[in-house]
């Protein structure tokens, strides 16, 4: 899982930073043996501006967000991340402000969230873990098949049918797929792939991203004729799609 924080208070980005990856260390011990999920990384951000730059180059499964910033507001941030994202992660509000005015506020600009300082580091995470429930897979449902498409999947035995027939993938292409399968329709950037599959950070040098999408094209016939289309987003990442007719039918 990728999740910002975006909080101007240096002690305060430092203390949720930590509760975080506590968090992220007790869920790895707790998932299935086997399982092949990294622990949580956390970006950190003191000003929107940054954030903002962040959030078009990376894909966060999920922002904490102060109400109270030095450049603009959380609520006029959470507007951008709307307008923004066709698909904009859940964003949970941590700020002082505790009116009701302002939760209802911040409710309808879209954050799935409000949590008050001072704030108990069991309740938030816990929040934190609901949310990320609500919107991801939980480790319950992670290794049972699924379908999508044409398209078996297998997270246990880590294989793909194509209408029946078991396609062999290399474990990075499987990853590959497997992520793109899950978050269908949502466009995915280069250096999440790039951190989930290979464990590394993007470089502008490397080709092998790109490779490994055609290959996933022709391997699991990811084009127009078989109702899929898996495109590049510009100065971003991959995004895969069923088409139009294919969903129509």
């Amino acid at each position: 899982m990728f999740i910002a924080i975006l909080e101007d208070d240096p002690v305060c980005l430092q203390q949720l930073s930590s509760l975080l990856l506590v968090a992220s260390e007790q869920s790895q011990k707790h998932r299935v043996a086997g399982g092949s999920e990294r622990g949580w990384q956390i970006d950190s951000y003191r000003n929107a501006r940054d954030f903002m730059r962040g959030a078009k180059r990376n894909t966060y499964d999920l922002v904490l967000l102060d109400w109270m910033l030095p450049d603009i507001t959380g609520i006029e941030v959470l507007n951008w991340v709307r307008e923004y994202f066709q698909f904009p992660p859940p964003v949970i509000m941590v700020t002082s402000r505790d009116a009701e005015k302002d939760v209802v506020e911040a409710l309808m600009a879209g954050a799935e969230d409000f949590v008050s300082k001072p704030y108990r580091g069991g309740e938030l995470v816990a929040r934190v873990l609901t949310t990320l429930r609500r919107f991801h897979v939980s480790d319950k449902h992670r290794h049972e098949p699924f379908h999508q498409g044409n398209l078996t999947i297998y997270p246990k035995d880590e294989s793909i049918s194509v209408e029946g027939e078991f396609v062999k993938l290399t474990n990075q292409e499987y990853r590959l797929a497997l992520l793109l399968l899950r978050n269908l329709n949502h466009p995915l950037s280069r250096s999440y792939l790039y951190e989930m599959v290979w464990g590394q950070e993007d470089s502008p040098m490397t080709r092998t991203l790109d490779v490994h999408i055609y290959r996933l094209r022709r391997k699991l016939g990811f084009n127009k004729e078989n109702g899929w289309n898996l495109s590049s987003v510009y100065r971003y990442g991959y995004r895969l799609q069923r088409t139009e007719e294919e969903v129509s039918s």
